[in-house]
This record gives structure tokens, sequence and C-alpha cells, in this order.
């Protein structure tokens, strides 16, 4: 994180506040405030307004995350208020009785105020819990949990799966399911984190229950970091940060709509500025508000390892990829100088996935992998595709798919949101054969579902329409928002995908739609009949 100069009073001050803990390293918790107790509450006072988060857990650590508000006034993105010091403890115990790493973390306006740490020294396939204070204050307590040793035989590991979360579109009953289930090793969140969009200027159907902040659409750097301030508010978000890590990977909606290497739909550089400066500060953003490492420079490519179970590659299919064509444009379609995760990218996912040796390989595909044909309702041409997903790139698309095959790595599920919809199937080999993956998709937790946008139950026909076209995938629902639960064992990984009853109420009922697994020994996918 950025260093922050201070004076040398501050520093003492905080350290003796701090109850003599060095600044790195295992030393005594501190003592809570006179008439406080340690608890896992929320904090007592106003300076940890956007709680706390962890992400990317590794073997021997955990990145931790939390925003100061050193003073009235200091809004994300207002660029206001002082430079301070945080200190942070981590804790085998709720409690804080037994603490393992503590450590003092310095943030300022030039970081919109976050403090993110990486901290190492834990040990694997553990339960921790973490929180932060300042001289007057303290954030709530978030629960952690660090991956299995790189070679520890693992039974099973169970993940949230989320995409797609449009703050004004609704609240996030489902991110409150996944707080509350108290059974995850982490969240994998498939992009669309944040919208860009204005108020009551998103998707058609857009039901505009919360105003946005800020009011016109992000184009900024106080844009970005307000609009992921205002989401960080959220009590459902926090409660869902809280209980377990998250790993996470940008789609579009993170920058602008239908974003590529050099530029977006959704970008007129003749009235919004140059896209490097846009996408500078959306990134920058990002990365502040989010406990994501960046192991690539300006980008959210990488893979964790969770044991001999599973490899989790998580893929940024927007900030290499070319600028899409037209559906109609074959020649573009086909052209292998179009990429859509650039040269450097796919050449070391197909790497990893030819040396991994885990049971099952999870990759994060912020678009759909598997073809997905779609009717027209016309007759000429009847059958189109979404050339914004893997299917606009079919180079890179066929490329990817044959490594699979030649390599026999059929163990691979490519997890996906992006659709506002629900499918789970197969990846077909190319030119046929035994498919080389598995396609799970999950639904919007809050954007509209693109079913329900069709009258008189057309959403329906839509989707059996697809599946006829695509007998590669299994089962489809494209009216419902809501997360998924992946739960991976040796024998299978399996999908359940849980449906909001009402985006629009903050208590909606959350509950179960369907199953399906792809079975170890067979590599196919078949439904299951109870969820985990």
């Amino acid at each position: 994180m950025t260093r922050i100069p201070l004076h040398r009073r501050d520093f003492v001050k905080i350290t003796a506040a701090a109850s003599g803990a060095a600044a790195v390293g295992v030393a005594s918790a501190p003592a809570a405030h006179a008439g406080e107790a340690a608890t896992s509450g929320t904090g007592k006072g106003t300076a940890f307004l956007h709680g706390v988060a962890s992400g990317d857990p590794l073997p021997d650590g955990v990145v931790i995350w939390t925003r100061v508000t050193p003073e009235p006034g200091c809004r994300p993105g207002s660029r206001r208020g002082p430079s301070s010091l945080v200190f942070w403890e981590v804790a085998a115990d709720p409690d804080f009785h037994r603490p393992v790493r503590v450590g003092i973390a310095a943030t300022g306006p030039d970081r919109d105020h976050t403090v993110q740490v990486d901290v190492r020294g834990l040990r694997p396939a553990t339960t921790y819990h973490y929180r932060f204070r300042t001289l007057h204050d303290r954030s709530p307590v978030g629960r952690t949990r660090t991956a299995p040793a790189s070679r520890q035989d693992v039974a099973g590991l169970r993940f949230g799966i989320a995409s797609c979360v449009s703050y004004g579109n609704g609240y996030f009953a489902g991110y409150r399911h996944l707080a509350r289930r108290g059974d995850l090793d982490a969240i994998i969140h498939l992009g669309d984190y944040i919208y860009e969009f204005a108020s009551k200027a998103g998707h058609p159907g857009s039901t505009d229950v919360r105003p946005m902040e800020p009011l016109g659409e992000c184009r900024t750097l106080a844009d970005y970091r307000a609009r992921h301030g205002q989401y960080r508010t959220d009590p459902d978000l926090q409660a869902m940060h809280a209980a377990a890590p998250i790993v996470a990977t940008w789609d579009d909606h993170e920058q602008a709509g239908d974003a590529w290497s050099g530029g977006a739909r959704d970008h007129d550089p003749a009235t919004e500025g140059t896209w490097a400066e846009r996408s500078k500060a959306a990134k920058q953003a990002y990365f502040e508000w989010l406990p994501v490492r960046e192991d690539v420079r300006g980008s959210t490519q990488r893979r964790l390892a969770f044991g001999t179970l599973l490899d989790l590659t998580m893929l940024d299919l927007r900030s290499f990829r070319s600028q899409q064509v037209d559906p109609t444009d074959n020649a573009g379609l086909d052209d292998p100088g179009r990429t859509l995760t650039g040269r450097p990218q796919m050449s070391w996912l197909k790497s990893g996935l030819a040396r991994g040796n885990a049971t099952w390989n999870l990759i994060g595909s912020s678009v759909m992998a598997a073809p997905w044909r779609l009717p027209t309702g016309q007759a000429n041409p009847p059958v189109t595709i979404n050339a914004d997903q893997w299917d606009g790139y079919r180079a890179d698309q066929n490329e990817l798919f044959t490594h699979l095959r030649d390599h026999d790595r059929r163990n691979t599920v490519f997890l996906t949101g992006d659709l506002h919809s629900s499918w789970a199937g197969e990846v077909p080999a190319p030119g046929g054969g035994a498919p080389v993956a598995a396609q799970f998709v999950v639904s919007s937790v809050t954007s509209t579902p693109f079913g329900s946008l069709f009258p008189g139950g057309a959403g329906a026909q839509i989707i059996a329409a697809i599946l006829a076209m695509n007998p590669h995938l299994r089962w489809g629902e494209a009216e419902s928002n809501g997360v998924g639960i992946l739960d991976v064992t040796k024998a299978r990984v399996q999908m359940d995908w849980y449906k909001v009853a009402d985006r629009a109420k903050p208590d909606s009922a959350v509950t179960h739609l369907k199953s399906f697994a792809l079975d170890g020994a067979t590599k196919r996918v078949v439904p299951a009949t109870t969820p985990v």
C-alpha cells in the first residue's frame, strides 16, 4: 500500500494505544478500551463505516481490508481528511485472547483512506479473526480462512458464487444468504461487483430501488471511489465480507459497459475524455476498495491453490481483449489476430492447466466460455451469438478447448456470471468427442434477469429455444436473481443455485432453485437431487 509520511508523535500515540504492540510480527493483543468488551460486534464509533473484508487466501496468508473515516466529511472520493495510522490484529479466536499477528498500517486521502494488509505467517487451512483500531474506535470483527497447504489432502471445500450487483436495482439478499451460511471457505466473485451507471440509467427493466452515489455515471477517480464507498455501506454486503474471504475478478461494469483494452461501448472519448485515464481511475479505485492481490500489474489475473483438491484460476477478460465485432462478421469472429485473453495470459493459462496436479481446475471466467447460440426470432439469420463472450473470439476459444482436449483436462469447471441467468452444462470438444469441461453460470445478485424482460411467459420459451440450440447445456433459468454455492469433493463438483424472491425487499426470502454436479468418474454434468 502507499507509504504516507506521518509525524513521529502520531506513531508513538497509536503504538501506545496498541499496548506496546510491535509494528509487525507477533505481540500481545491490545487491551479493549475501558468499559468495552472485546466482542465480534460492530465498531463503537464512526471511523469504520465501511466494514471489513479479507481476500485471496494463501496457505500462509490472507489480505485484510478496511476503510477509515478520520473525521466527518471524509466521504469516499472527497480527497479530504488527514493521514492516519491504523492498528490491525489477527487472532485465533473471535475474542482476541490468542493473537497471532498484529501491526500498524498508514493510510490517507491518496488511497481514499483505505487500508489493505497482506498478512503472512499464518497456518494453512485455519480460521482466523481480524479487526482494526484507531486511537478512538475499533472496527467490526471479520472471519477469514487460509487455504490448505500445497500438498495437503483435502476432503472438501465450499464456496459462495456471485456476480452482477447493481446497487440501484435492489437489495443484496443473496449476499445475506452467503453471510449467514457459516460453511464457506471463500466467496468467488465473477465480476460486475459495482455498476458505473447513473441513477435511473441501468439495464432495461431496472427498478431504481435505491439512488446511486454519485447520481451521474462514474467517469473519474472520485466517481468510482464514491460508488465503491456506497456499496460498502450496505449491511448485507458488509456481512458477507466479514464472514469469509473473497476471491474476485472484474468484468466490464467496474469500468464501463462492454469494455475492451482500448475503450468501451459505453465510453465516448469526445465527451468523456480518454479511455486510458478512465480505465486507470476505475482500476485504481477497484484495487483500493477490494482485498485483491495485483499479481499482474493493472490486472486481476492470478491463480490460487487449495491443497491437492483444486486450483482456482481467475482470468482478466477485459484488460487485454481486442474490440468486439458484430456477431454477423464471421471473418472477424475467426480472426486469429483478435484475442479475448491476450497472448501472455493465454500462455499462462495453458501452462498452468498442463502442469497442474490438482483433482479439479476451477476457472473464474467473467464471460461464458461454452458456446451459446441464440435465437433471433427471424428467419434470416435464425441464430446469433453474444460476441462479448468467448464466442466472439473463436480463435482463443478453439485454442483453449483444444488444449483441454489434448491434455485430457476434463476435470475443468468454468464459473461465469455476466448473463443475468443461470446455466449448467458441458463444454464440447472441438471436432466432437467427450466434453472438455463443465460450465456453470450464476445469475445476477440484483441486475435484471434477462428472461423477466419478456412478457407472457416468453422468457421460458426463449430458454427452451436456447437449450434446443445448445444440446451441451443441460439446464437454464433466466427469471430469478440469486447466488450459488459450489461444493467440491474428490468425487464431484456440485453447484447449487439459490433464488431471491424479490430483490426490491431488503428481507426477501432466498430459496433453493436447482442443483447440478460434474461427476468425477463420468466427467458429465448430471442433476443433483439435494443441495449441500
